[in-house]
C-alpha cells in the first residue's frame, strides 16, 4: 500500500512538471540553474563528470541489470531476476513514451558535447540510473549492502547533475526522469510485494 501511495504522489508531481514545462514557465528556473552551474566549471570537474554521466549511459545501465539478473538467477532468485528484467525494460519503455510524448528540444550543450538524437524530457540518464543502481541497493548481497547503496545514493544524484553541467538537460527534465524512476520501480516494488505474499 505504502509502495502504491509513494507511486502516485511521484506520478502527480511529474504530471504537475510536465505540465509546467509543455506552458514554459520552467524556463528561467532552468536558465537560472544551467547558468549557475556553468560558472563554476573546470576542466577537471567536466573530465570526472564526463566520467559519471558514462556510467548513467543506455549501454552501462543494460550491462549492469543483465549481471544482476545473471547474478540472482544463478543465486536461484528467480523471482528476483524476473524483478530486474520487468523493472529495466519497463522502464526503458516508459522513457520511449514519455520522450516521444513531450518532443522537448534538448537545450545547447556545453563544452562541445555532442547531443543525443532523442528528445530531452524526461531524462533517460536519471531515470535508467535510477532503476538501475536502485534495484543493485536494494538486490546487492548481504555483506556489501550498506556500501553498495552509499555508492548508488551518492552515484544517482551525480549522473543526474552531470547531465545539467554538460549541458545535455534542462534541470527539469532531470527531476522528471527520478520522478518517473520512482513511481515505476514503486509500482514493481507493490506488485513483487504482492505476488510474494500469494506464493506464501
Amino acid at each position: 500500500m505504502a509502495a502504491l501511495i509513494v507511486s502516485c504522489i511521484a506520478a502527480l508531481c511529474l504530471a504537475w512538471l510536465a505540465a509546467k514545462v509543455t506552458h514554459g514557465e520552467t524556463t528561467c528556473f532552468d536558465a537560472d540553474v544551467r547558468n549557475s552551474i556553468h560558472s563554476v566549471s573546470s576542466p577537471g570537474v567536466t573530465q570526472l563528470l564526463s566520467a559519471i554521466t558514462f556510467l548513467g549511459s543506455q549501454a552501462v545501465v543494460i550491462v549492469v541489470s543483465g549481471c544482476l539478473a545473471i547474478l540472482m538467477l544463478w543465486s536461484r532468485r528467480r523471482d528476483r531476476a524476473m524483478l530486474v528484467v520487468a523493472t529495466m525494460a519497463g522502464a526503458e519503455v516508459l522513457l520511449s513514451i514519455l520522450k516521444n510524448h513531450f518532443h522537448r528540444q534538448r537545450p545547447d550543450p556545453f563544452f562541445d558535447e555532442r547531443l543525443p538524437p532523442s528528445y530531452s524530457f524526461p531524462s533517460g540518464h536519471a531515470l535508467l540510473s535510477f532503476c538501475c543502481y536502485g534495484l543493485l541497493a536494494a538486490l546487492g548481497c548481504t555483506r556489501m549492502r550498506w556500501p553498495i547503496r552509499i555508492c548508488a545514493a551518492a552515484l544517482i544524484p551525480a549522473i543526474g547533475f552531470s547531465r545539467i553541467y554538460l549541458g545535455v538537460h534542462y534541470p527539469t527534465d532531470v527531476i522528471a526522469g527520478y520522478l518517473a524512476a520512482i513511481a515505476w520501480t514503486a509500482v514493481v516494488a507493490a506488485i513483487h510485494m504482492r505476488l510474494a505474499t500469494i506464493k506464501t
